[in-house]
């Protein structure tokens, strides 16, 4: 009788064990998906970006070409933008 018990509870107990392992392999999977799916978007991403970077350099030089603005002007304005992201954000005191 014992032995009969201990078999019943140990298939049932590997049948737990089972269907947990069932679960994480799942939740493992779903995360793996999510992972890739991100990656899938990072990547479509950073193709979008280097276009926008292609399309801003080609007005760029449309603009200095036709005379509209001149490389020096372009370089100030890029200058200075780096130097504002650079700073540290000051609190204004109200």
């Amino acid at each position: 009788m014992g032995w009969g018990s201990w078999l019943v509870l140990g298939d049932l107990g590997q049948q737990l064990d089972i269907h947990d392992l069932r679960d994480q392999i799942e939740r493992i999977r779903r995360s793996n998906d999510l992972a890739q799916w991100d990656k899938k978007k990072f990547l479509e991403m950073v193709e979008e970006l280097l276009e926008l970077e292609l399309r801003h350099g080609l007005l760029v030089r449309l603009l200095i070409r036709k005379g509209i603005i001149t490389a020096e002007e372009y370089a100030s304005l890029i200058a200075e933008a780096n130097a504002k992201k650079s700073e540290p954000e000051t609190q204004t005191e109200d």
